[in-house]
């Protein structure tokens, strides 16, 4: 049988091969291989030997000057039959043109000679072999041709690495794959295929094959496309899916024939009814993954696919189900109806899943937000048992989608995939890294440090490879899951590097990480900020919302920049979402930077409506940083504290301490009433919560229980206050005085461990104190009536330091507590009545002057110290303004109650009695006596103590100054007498006894 035959040239060239040298050698010529070889042996260049006569068979092949000729001697066996003759002197006669021309047809071989074919391909032991079988052989049938490639790839796997390189780059190489190569057209389908399996088996092995090997992929791969688009029925369904696998595994293959896949999967369509239900899944799985891979958008033919998988997924096995869940998703066309029927057939199925189906299944549920709690929880049990068997890929996949579905699975399993994810740290690629830390960040489970660490090193070289949004992202969940790692000045030498690439996107994440974790130098900061300028108009509110609010964590204020975000967000201010207003308002708050009355207005009426949408959820973190940002930035709108309380009122049980610090301290702030039932809730709330509570929360909590006055159970109110020990080295001292300066307000004399605790700080940190928090340190302390000896000296080596420049307020705080304990001979007192003597009026408030005129008063009536020696203007000023400040007397029920038993026997009194050189007032006096009767109610006692307050203390003392005898009567002590007789008798019984001024031992005591 006469075949086309398949080799081209090489055959063409063949057929003038004669049986003398010389006609060998001009053969060989004209195949461009005038490299000699000594086929009798094999040959050095496949076999490693490094004469210089093998070396040359490496080298390509180059034109040679000169007439010598090489004669090649081939080991195949000797042809029978005549030889040719040579061309060009078989002719004694001139020939016509066109006859001359003509090219000399070789002699057939012989029947027998051909038969022997099959025989010496399977003997084939060397490449050089098949070359010398495919020159002598001039005629091959479609089918011989189609074994060539097997027994090619045979011999070539038998090759090392370097020597398949130079066989691949060798012109033998290339005279071997040209026969199949130029017209693959011409074999059968299954011959098509099995060579481009052959061929990419070779590929596989070498990927630097050489130009040959992908121009030959190149051919056969567009004739099976050719095949599949012209006659589909002629490939059976597994031959399908094999060229799919191909498809998805090869790049090469993707790159020469990008179409391939599709008319495979066109085929299949075609096919659905010979295909099985695996089948089924096989196809939709591989397509959608070479789909992903080639970026083919708009393929239709997976709409038919993924319908019939979803009649058929309860027939399908448990891998299978899982692979036509991936290709279902991916392709787009999985409709909510048949997520509902997969999720159904997938709980049954979980159980048989190995790692590999749970990686799958994950990913499309993640990709599709598709949450099926049950399926979940199965899913959760599965991965816990297959855990030792799961690779970085399934690890960070099943962590991500459970990130995307917002689903947090139980403790154990968290901490297992952690544990596995320290064994495979080595093997995290940059993705899979991604993956890991955004889902890590999104269900805000913190692994260990030591596992950031190593995945964090595993980026190391791979960092200045990065493009501007993965450095970003990485940024950004380093910084959400508060963790710094030792190589962090790698990425951020990055995003400088890559800042003037960013978009907005990126500029938003980049400066999120940064501000979560408090990092970045300002030279980077101010590199993002001025790229985010130049491009502010292509921000989204979401990513103009986290710009401000990471300027703001990152104490980088630009008035202009901060102008220009308002400005840009009220042109989208409907876009904006709960969490983007929390971070706007919460980033104005914290840079103290009040907008336009129209930008707040707009933000305030687009709020109100996002709240009166009983369809928008809200987020309790969100409400309650809206509440403490108003408060911030002093904008009281009640309307929207009404819809405030209304939300968060239900949610009290379920607060954390952050929530309620912020909620009731914003409440506080703005002046909003609270029942004392909601606040009592509050209260009850906050014992649960104490381990979550930072000493920020406590002055806030604390200051916000002194506004309202809401005193919770002492033994609450310590715990909280225990909370401050442990953290003080960690406050801000505007915190510390804070908690101190409520713990005066409301009465409450703290433990000893927190007023020492107080001390301590104040002692590490006296140079970060301001005047502010002095004067709240110093006045809690005289109103608790504690002692404060150690700040003391602390104060006066800050004074003389001139760390701290004193004002009025803090000399007269200071003066009233030196004069309550007495201690007129502290260097402190000395050297504040020098200064407070030296200050000008202008310089006094009312209040300080007030405070400074009576200790002044009292270490006059002493006479053995030193007074402030104040001018008479001084104290004309503070009298004048004492009596111009004075209400009507507001008695309460302890005086009242005394003024009718005075009543009864016949004493006479007076309420509310002007001491105008004391500049006091007295509860009720008997002037012909001079008593003056102190009512001890609420505001004068400790609340869990019973001991006076000191200011009554101070007030008791500048009274018995002035010439009074002092009666206090504690409303404690009165409320235990039962009858009104009792109280006449206990009254009368002071009256008639001589009484002293209430000392501090007297107060320890009781």
């Amino acid at each position: 049988m006469t075949a086309v035959s398949a080799f081209g040239v090489l055959l063409e060239s063949c057929r003038e091969i004669s049986s003398n040298s010389s006609q060998r050698a001009r053969t060989l010529s004209r195949l461009h291989l005038r490299h000699a070889y000594k086929p009798g042996a094999q040959s050095a260049a496949f076999t490693g030997a490094s004469s210089t006569q093998d070396q040359n068979l490496l080298r390509p092949p180059v034109s040679q000057p000169g007439p010598k000729q090489v004669t090649i001697r081939s080991t195949s066996r000797a042809r029978k039959g005549k030889s040719k003759q040579n061309p060009n002197k078989q002719l004694s006669e001139p020939m016509p043109a066109d006859e001359s021309r003509q090219e000399p047809v070789a002699a057939p071989i012989a029947a027998a000679h051909h038969a022997m074919f099959p025989e010496r391909l399977h003997d084939a032991q060397r490449i050089e072999d098949l070359f010398e079988l495919l020159r002598d052989a001039e005629i091959l049938t479609a089918s011989e041709v189609a074994q060539l490639p097997m027994t090619l790839l045979q011999l070539y796997k038998q090759r090392s690495a370097k020597e398949q390189q130079a066989v691949a780059t060798h012109a033998f190489f290339e005279s071997l794959v040209k026969p199949w190569a130029l017209e693959p057209s011409k074999l059968s389908t299954q011959e098509q295929l099995a060579t481009m399996r052959c061929l990419l088996e070779m590929n596989q092995w070498n990927n630097r094959a050489g130009n040959a090997l992908t121009r030959a992929i190149i051919m056969v791969s567009n004739a099976v496309k050719n095949s599949l688009q012209a006659t589909p029925n002629e490939f059976a369904p597994k031959e399908l899916v094999q060229v799919l696998t191909s498809c998805n595994n090869s790049v090469t293959l993707r790159q020469a024939c990008p179409q391939l896949a599709l008319a495979c999967l066109t085929a299949c369509v075609r096919q659905l009814e010979q295909l099985s239900p695996d089948q089924v899944a096989l196809v939709a799985f591989l397509s959608a993954q070479t789909h992903l891979r080639l970026n083919l958008k708009g393929v239709d033919q997976m709409r038919d696919l993924v319908r019939a998988g979803a009649a058929r997924a309860p027939s399908m096995t448990a891998l299978s189900l899982t692979q036509f869940m991936f290709g279902a998703v991916a392709s787009g066309w999985l409709k909510p109806a048949h997520m509902q029927v997969l999720a159904a057939c997938a709980v049954r199925s979980v159980p048989q899943c190995n790692a590999a189906a749970l990686k799958n299944m994950m990913w499309a549920l993640g990709t599709a937000s598709f949450h099926h709690e049950q399926l979940l929880k199965a899913i959760e049990a599965q991965l816990l048992s297959q855990s030792p068997h799961l690779g970085a890929a399934h690890i960070a996949t099943s962590i991500w989608a459970f990130g995307r579905l917002n689903h947090l699975p139980h403790l154990p399993l968290m901490q297992e995939l952690a544990n596995q994810a320290m064994l495979n740290s080595g093997s995290f690629t940059t993705k899979r890294s991604k993956q890991l830390l955004w889902g890590w960040y999104t269900l805000r489970f913190y692994p260990p440090d030591a596992l950031l660490e190593a995945i964090a090193k595993r980026l190391t070289p791979l960092v200045h490879n990065m493009d501007a949004r993965t450095v970003s992202e990485f940024i950004w969940a380093f910084g959400g899951l508060n963790y710094e790692p030792s190589n962090m000045q790698l990425f951020l030498q990055a995003a400088q590097d890559k800042s003037w690439q960013m978009n907005a996107i990126d500029i938003s994440q980049t400066m999120r990480g940064l501000a979560n974790m408090r990092l970045g130098s300002r030279l980077l900061v101010q590199s993002l900020v001025h790229r985010a300028a130049t491009i502010l108009d292509t921000f989204n509110p979401q990513a103009l919302a986290n710009l401000a609010w990471s300027m703001a964590h990152l104490g980088y204020k630009q008035e202009a920049v901060l102008d220009a975000i308002v400005n840009r967000l009220l042109s989208d201010v409907d876009s904006m979402n709960q969490r983007d207003v929390a971070d706007l308002l919460s980033a104005l708050a914290i840079l103290k930077h009040q907008p336009v009355g129209e930008a707040m207005a707009a933000v305030m009426h687009h709020t109100i409506e996002l709240l009166q949408d009983s369809e928008t959820p809200w987020m309790l973190q969100d409400l309650s940083t809206i509440c403490w940002s108003l408060a911030k930035l002093n904008v009281g709108n009640r309307k929207l504290l009404d819809l405030i309380y209304d939300r968060v009122l239900i949610d009290i049980p379920v607060m954390s301490a952050k929530d309620i610090s912020y909620q009731i301290w914003g409440f506080a702030a703005l002046g909003y009433p609270l029942p004392p039932q909601v606040l009592a809730t509050y209260w009850e709330r906050l014992q649960h919560v104490l381990e979550e509570i930072d000493p920020v929360d406590l002055s806030h909590v604390m200051w916000a229980m002194a506004r309202f006055d809401s005193y919770p159970a002492p033994g609450l109110l310590d715990a909280v206050l225990a909370t401050l020990p442990p953290q003080i080295a960690s406050a801000e001292p505007a915190a510390v005085a804070t908690t101190a300066h409520a713990c005066g307000e409301l009465r409450h004399h703290p433990r000893d461990a927190v007023l020492a605790a107080l001390e301590d700080h104040a002692q590490q940190f006296s140079s970060d104190y301001t005047c502010a928090d002095w004067s709240a340190l110093i006045q809690s302390f005289t109103r608790l009536y504690a002692k404060p000896h150690r700040l003391y000296p602390l104060l006066l080596q800050e004074i003389v330091s001139g760390d701290l420049e004193m004002d009025t307020k803090l000399i007269s705080d200071c003066l009233m507590s030196l004069a309550l304990f007495e201690a007129w001979q502290e260097p402190l007192y000395l050297h504040l009545v020098t200064k407070a003597h030296a200050l000008p009026l202008a310089a006094y408030s009312p209040k300080s002057l007030r405070q400074t005129y009576q200790v002044d008063l009292l270490a006059q009536h002493i006479g053995t110290v030193g007074a402030v020696d104040l001018p008479e203007s001084f104290k004309s000023q503070a009298q004048t303004h004492w009596h111009m400040t004075q209400l009507g007397f507001n008695t309460t029920r302890l005086v009242r109650d005394l003024c009718a038993v005075l009543d009864s026997l016949q004493i006479p009194f007076q309420t509310g009695v002007s001491e105008a050189v004391g500049l006091l007032r007295i509860d009720l006096a008997l002037p012909d006596q001079q008593v003056a009767i102190e009512a001890l109610g609420p505001l004068k006692v400790l609340r869990n103590r019973p001991a006076a307050t000191g200011r009554a203390v101070h007030r008791q003392r500048i009274l018995a100054a002035l010439g009074w005898t002092v009666v206090p009567v504690r409303e404690r002590d009165w409320l235990r007498l039962k009858t009104f007789a009792e109280k006449q008798d206990f009254l009368r019984q002071l009256l008639e006894e001589p009484f002293c001024v209430l000392s501090s031992d007297e107060s320890d005591s009781e």
